[in-house]
């Protein structure tokens, strides 16, 4: 029989018991876990301040406040005008100096409103196309919505006063079907915008001494710049003014603002 040879286990090695099997796990498992553990934290964290954020921003703002922060599309105009609804002006003053004076402004004349518009402009701002610019025929005339309103306003103003004054039919600028174009226009505007703000009514606030008060006085609403919305127009005029005189409707368009003659270059190309 083959002789074997045993050798004693040496009991001086590493004792690997179950406490140093734990200890042995590698520790990039552990920090994976937590760095698990630790970003759905640092998620749900964010999303309960982005919730919060949110509730707060709700509470303090108003939806239809933000409309007033975005500009217009074209002169970039804002509701940021604080104006109050008045009893009375002098654009409807009795008097009628005063109310001839008031509607003479210049800053209320609907010609302010007449445009020169580059055609690739008004193609990229999607404007159809409109009547040539007599002095550049890269040039669109157009006239802006408000000017259009304001001459229907100034023409049912001058009505009004030749009815009240008697003058004759035969003697009046403006007569029954331009009248009723003025109106329709108006209405137009009134449904388009559909203003939903409420008035209060009756002898209340500043109406509690006005023998016939009118609906909101004293209330105040949030308005565009007119002066702003000028001076963008009056920059880009057309350079349009009727003239009653004038043979030839080019002729209209010979008053420009800025006193510039754009019709003068016209004239030493065609010489």
């Amino acid at each position: 029989m083959p002789a074997f040879d045993y050798a004693p286990v040496s009991q001086e090695g590493p004792d690997i018991g179950e406490k140093d099997a734990l200890l042995s796990i590698p520790r990039t498992r552990l920090s994976v876990r937590w760095k698990r553990v630790l970003f759905i934290l640092s998620a749900a964290f964010m999303g309960s301040l982005c919730a919060n954020v949110f509730f707060v921003y709700r509470q303090l703002f108003k939806p239809w406040e933000l409309l007033d922060e975005l500009p217009t599309q074209f002169a970039s105009l804002r509701r940021n005008i604080p104006t109050e609804i008045l009893s009375s002006s002098n654009f409807d003053s009795l008097n009628r100096t005063v109310q001839d004076a008031a509607w003479s402004d210049p800053d209320m004349e609907p010609w302010n409103g007449f445009l020169a518009l580059d055609e690739e402009y008004a193609m990229a701002q999607g404007l159809p196309h409109s009547q040539r610019w007599p002095w550049d025929t890269s040039k669109g005339v157009y006239i802006m919505t408000s000017s259009h309103e304001l001459h229907c306003v100034r023409v049912l103003r001058e009505l009004v006063n030749n009815d009240h004054d008697g003058v004759p039919d035969a003697e009046r600028r403006w007569h029954y079907p331009h009248l009723m174009h003025c109106l329709n226009i108006l209405r137009e505007s009134v449904v388009c915008n559909a203003n939903d703000t409420p008035l209060y009514i009756g002898r209340l606030h500043k109406n509690i001494y006005e023998e016939h008060p009118r609906a909101g006085t004293g209330t105040m609403k949030m308005c565009r710049d007119w002066s702003k919305l000028l001076s963008w127009s009056r920059a880009r005029s057309a350079c349009y003014r009727p003239v009653d005189s004038a043979e030839n409707e080019i002729d209209r368009y010979k008053t420009c603002p800025d006193g510039t003659r754009p019709w003068e270059q016209m004239e030493q190309i065609e010489e």
